[in-house]
C-alpha cells in the first residue's frame, strides 16, 4: 500500500499546467455550438476533463521516459522528474483498467478514449520516426479531445467545425517541429532528437502557409454561409448555425487572422524560442485583441 501511494504521489507531481489547458477542449464543442448550457452537460464533460487528464498525463510520463536520453538533448525539454520503469508499468496497467471500469459501470467511455491511447501508443514507439506522419499524429490528438467531448453530451459537430480546427492545429503541430529544429539547430537528420532538419525548413513553411489558407478559406466560407444560408448548408450542423451578428463574428475573425498571422511571422523569423502553446498563452498581444473584441461587444451591447 505505501508502495502504491508513492508511486500515485510521484506521478502527481509531474502534471503539467498545458496538459490541463489542452485538455479544455473538450469543452470547445459545446462553448461553440448553440445549444443552451445545460447542468448535466457542464458536469459530464467535467467528469470527462478529469479523466481525459489521467490518461494524457500517463501518456505524457510515459513519453518523458522513452525519450529521456533524447530530451536531455533538446535545448526546448526543460529538466522534469522521470519516473521509475516500475511507476510507468502501474501507471500504464491502471488506465487500462480504468478504462475498463468505465466501459462497463458508467457512461463516461466512448471510443474515442480508446482512439487516444492507440494513437499515443503508436506515436510514441513507432510514428514519430517518421517524417510528416507525426505531424499528423499530433494533429490527431487535439481532434480526438474534442469528438471525445461532444461524444459525452451527444452532440453533433459540423464539417466546418472539423475543417476549420484540422488546418488550427496542423499549423501548430508544423510549429512544433519548426522550432525545435531553429532552437536546437539541426543540421542533419542524424541529430537524434528529431527526424528534421534545416533542409527541411522551407517545406515546413509551405505546409503552414496551406493550413493557414484551408484554415481562412474554411471560415471565410462559413461566414458567407451564415450571410446566405443553404449555399454550403452541407457542411453544418444544426447546433452550429449560429444567430450573432455577422458584423460581431467578421470583427471576430479579422482578430483572429491578426493573432494566426502574427504568430506564423514570429515562428518564421526564428523569433519564439519556446513551445509554441506556452508562447500562445502567454503572448500579451493575444490578450490586447480578445479583450478589445469583448469590450467592443459589451459596449455595442449596451
Amino acid at each position: 500500500m505505501i508502495k502504491i501511494k508513492s508511486q500515485v504521489f510521484s506521478f502527481i507531481t509531474t502534471f503539467r499546467i498545458e496538459n490541463i489547458f489542452k485538455n479544455l477542449l473538450i469543452f470547445l464543442p459545446l462553448l461553440l455550438s448553440e445549444r443552451l448550457v445545460a447542468y448535466q452537460d457542464v458536469i459530464m464533460l467535467v467528469l470527462g476533463f478529469f479523466i481525459f487528464s489521467t490518461m494524457t498525463s500517463i501518456c505524457y510520463v510515459t513519453n518523458d521516459f522513452t525519450d529521456q536520453k533524447k530530451d536531455l538533448l533538446n535545448k526546448l525539454k526543460s529538466k522534469k522528474k522521470i519516473l521509475k520503469k516500475n511507476t510507468i508499468i502501474f501507471l500504464n496497467i491502471f488506465l487500462i483498467i480504468l478504462l475498463i471500469l468505465l466501459n462497463q459501470f458508467t457512461s463516461l467511455f466512448n471510443s474515442y478514449l480508446f482512439i487516444y491511447l492507440i494513437c499515443f501508443n503508436l506515436y510514441n514507439f513507432l510514428i514519430k520516426k517518421f517524417f510528416l506522419i507525426d505531424i499528423i499524429f499530433l494533429t490527431s490528438f487535439y481532434i480526438i479531445r474534442m469528438l471525445y467531448g461532444s461524444e459525452l453530451i451527444d452532440l453533433d459537430i459540423s464539417y466546418w467545425f472539423l475543417l476549420f480546427f484540422i488546418s488550427f492545429f496542423l499549423i501548430f503541430s508544423t510549429f512544433k517541429r519548426m522550432i525545435q529544429i531553429s532552437v536546437n539547430k539541426l543540421k542533419t537528420k542524424k541529430n537524434r532528437i528529431i527526424n528534421y532538419s534545416l533542409s527541411d525548413y522551407s517545406w515546413l513553411k509551405k505546409l503552414v502557409i496551406f493550413s493557414a489558407i484551408i484554415n481562412f478559406f474554411t471560415a471565410s466560407l462559413y461566414l458567407y454561409e451564415l450571410s446566405s444560408p443553404s449555399t454550403f448548408n452541407f457542411l453544418s450542423a444544426p447546433e452550429t448555425r449560429y444567430e450573432q451578428s455577422i458584423v460581431f463574428l467578421l470583427i471576430f475573425f479579422l482578430s483572429y487572422v491578426a493573432i494566426l498571422s502574427r504568430i506564423i511571422s514570429l515562428v518564421f523569423k526564428q523569433k519564439i524560442k519556446q513551445d509554441i502553446y506556452i508562447f500562445a498563452l502567454n503572448d500579451k498581444f493575444n490578450y490586447v485583441l480578445i479583450i478589445s473584441y469583448l469590450l467592443f461587444v459589451y459596449f455595442h451591447i449596451n
